[in-house]
């Protein structure tokens, strides 16, 4: 068995595992993409309440698996209470950060990605999202990971990387002014 590993994340997916675990999807900085359940997280009393939520960035422990890891331990470091002041932000927030889970390699020290998330992630606490903001992502994206090009559209080029939009992508151009 694995040694349990350590890091921070940003928790961008959350979704109900049977009737007292979350499965959580979180962006690390040192660990990349990180799946894990957390059993009994949904239960009342449980010492993660509260503390998983989108878009929190916390301090997580978890037990590595080639499947879906277990999440041991989560504690808030940042909630972002900004970000539910309207729709926009949120899509924008979710499609920012499912641009980077489908760029980035799996297991990959995403620290610089990690970094750009949270910039966006503050930035957008405070204003609305625009197509400007959207682009200038995509191409902050594309510098990280060496694959820009200025003769192509940023989101040309991260179509190229992952094969498919994101599909809150439709929806946040649409959303924008």
């Amino acid at each position: 068995m694995s040694q349990p590993l350590q890091d921070e994340g940003i928790l961008f997916h959350l979704r109900r595992q049977g009737e007292t675990s979350l499965l959580t999807v979180w962006l690390t900085r040192r660990h990349g993409v990180v799946r894990a359940l957390a059993k009994g997280a949904a239960k009342p009393g449980s010492p993660m309440r509260g503390h998983l939520d989108l878009f929190h960035e916390c301090e997580i422990g978890w037990q590595p698996s080639r499947r879906t890891s277990l999440l041991r331990e989560a504690h808030a470091v940042r909630t972002r209470p900004g970000l539910r002041q309207s729709y926009a932000r949120i899509l924008a927030a979710t499609y920012f950060a499912q641009t980077i889970e489908q760029s980035a390699e799996p297991d990959a020290d995403l620290g610089a990605l990690h970094g750009l998330l949270r910039l966006a992630l503050d930035w957008l606490e405070t204003k609305e999202p625009h197509r400007k903001l959207v682009e200038r992502f995509e191409r902050a994206v594309l510098k990280q990971l060496g694959a820009d090009d200025p003769r192509r559209s940023a989101r040309s080029l991260l179509d190229d990387l992952s094969h498919r939009r994101p599909k809150s992508h439709a929806a946040l151009l649409k959303l924008l002014p």
